[in-house]
């Protein structure tokens, strides 16, 4: 099954939605990176599943972005200021909780 790498950004004013749908990336195996961004590896099939479950919990004034983004262009990522981990967040590297 190949797994594409894709960003996850949402724009929802409705604290209630916002949490379902921070639920529902973080049950689909994204990563936060920022307050409203996730960043994630998901199959097509995923994919699918994950905009339907999506889609069923926006309210019509939200929006909702899942952007692909291929290996090569995850790893040329510029930050300024305090950054997320790209191998966490790209599965490369896990952390273990104690």
């Amino acid at each position: 099954m190949t797994e594409n790498m894709y960003y996850a950004a949402y724009d929802i004013s409705n604290n209630r939605t916002r949490e379902k749908l921070i639920r529902t990336l973080k049950d689909a195996g994204f990563e936060r990176i920022q307050k409203s961004i996730f960043c994630g590896k998901i199959s097509s099939q995923q994919k699918k599943d994950l905009l339907e479950k999506i889609k069923q919990k926006m309210e019509p004034k939200d929006s909702f972005y899942l952007i692909l983004t291929c290996e090569n262009c995850f790893g040329k990522i510029k930050t300024i200021g305090q950054a997320f981990d790209k191998e966490y967040v790209s599965g490369e590297k896990k952390f273990d909780i104690l």
